[in-house]
């Protein structure tokens, strides 16, 4: 399951906001879809998960937010040999 803006993807790592600290996008649970926050992230050092959208924003104000590149950061990168 990939966003409409194709920002996060289900298995990938992301920074989150606290220093040092990453976590993972995970598949929702079946039947706990929401339109406005459709990733399930989870951080094993927090030992907690929450839901965020495809920017990143969690959907309570005491989750932290994730780390999403952008796309063009991305592409922009240098290939190194």
């Amino acid at each position: 399951m990939e966003s409409a803006m194709g920002k996060l993807k289900i298995g990938r790592i992301y920074r989150l906001e606290f220093p040092g600290i990453a976590a993972r996008v995970i598949e929702p649970p079946a039947g706990r879809n929401s339109a406005k926050f459709p990733f399930l992230v989870e951080s094993l050092i927090l030992r907690s998960r929450w839901y965020v959208n495809e920017f990143g924003e969690p959907d309570n104000v005491h989750s932290p937010k994730l780390v999403v590149p952008d796309e063009d950061s991305r592409s922009a990168r240098p290939v190194s040999n």
